[in-house]
């Protein structure tokens, strides 16, 4: 199975961090988070890599959608850009990022994919002016450690979800729950009311994890946090049935 093809399968779901460093809290967990703006149409959304590197002719799917949700798009410099596995080197990633960020027209940052190479910039970056001028920061993967840092720093929410690379180059093949989790980007961004649907663990999922072992799924890996194991194994029809909500915070 392909990695993009198995991370399309799993049930989208909220993951929130602590927020403690070194035993010493970064922010006071009883802050409310704030949120950015809701987007209107005709604003701006940037698009960047900030980790792996993506052909121009992949974003063409993405672009057609922010069209069709009435956004903007503002195409960053490392897009198209390749230094090893990375879109650009760690400086021209990091200038591209901070320009979406430090830029009022932006309103909103999608990243292009995920991969590896946030983490050697995020200390870098100067998030002054986004948190006077908050902007919602969107993507999952290696953006996770945006997510962290922002939510530990700054308290300002953001948006775990699918970037660019998932956006399907033929909707009308897509499955269900690829719409439903691309379509829930343009709800979140306009502020539409969002309604998450959960499944309790059954008896037969325990016994699939007790009989598969844990995989570590390390996203949050990257931020330095264990974040979600999964159990599956192909063979294994209990596994294969419930793959879904084979989960554990």
């Amino acid at each position: 199975m392909k990695r993009k093809d198995f991370l399309s399968s799993i049930v989208p779901f909220a993951a929130t961090f602590s927020s403690v460093t070194n035993g010493k809290m970064l922010t006071d967990p009883e802050k409310p988070v704030s949120l950015p703006p809701y987007l209107r149409p005709g604003e701006t959304v940037g698009i960047c890599c900030p980790a792996g590197f993506i052909d121009p002719e992949e974003l063409q799917p993405a672009l057609l959608k922010l069209k069709e949700w009435g956004f903007h798009a503002k195409i960053g410099e490392s897009i198209g850009k390749k230094d090893f596995t990375f879109g650009g080197t760690d400086d021209e990633r990091l200038k591209d990022l901070q320009q979406m960020l430090d830029d009022p027209s932006v309103k909103a940052i999608l990243f292009a994919r995920g991969g590896y190479g946030g983490i050697r910039i995020i200390d870098r970056l100067d998030f002054k002016k986004f948190k006077r001028d908050p902007k919602w920061i969107i993507g999952f993967s290696d953006a996770t450690v945006f997510h962290a840092h922002i939510n530990e720093k700054y308290r300002i929410a953001t948006i775990h979800s699918k970037m660019c690379n998932s956006f399907p180059t033929d909707w009308s093949l897509a499955e269900p729950v690829q719409k439903e989790t691309i379509e829930s980007i343009q709800k979140c961004l306009k502020g539409e009311r969002m309604k998450y649907l959960f499944t309790l663990m059954k008896k037969q999922d325990r016994a699939c994890r007790r009989r598969t072992g844990w995989g570590q799924f390390k996203n949050a890996g990257i931020a330095g946090r264990q974040w979600i194991g999964f159990t599956y194994k192909r063979q294994d029809p209990v596994c294969r049935r419930y793959r879904r909500i084979c989960v554990q915070h």
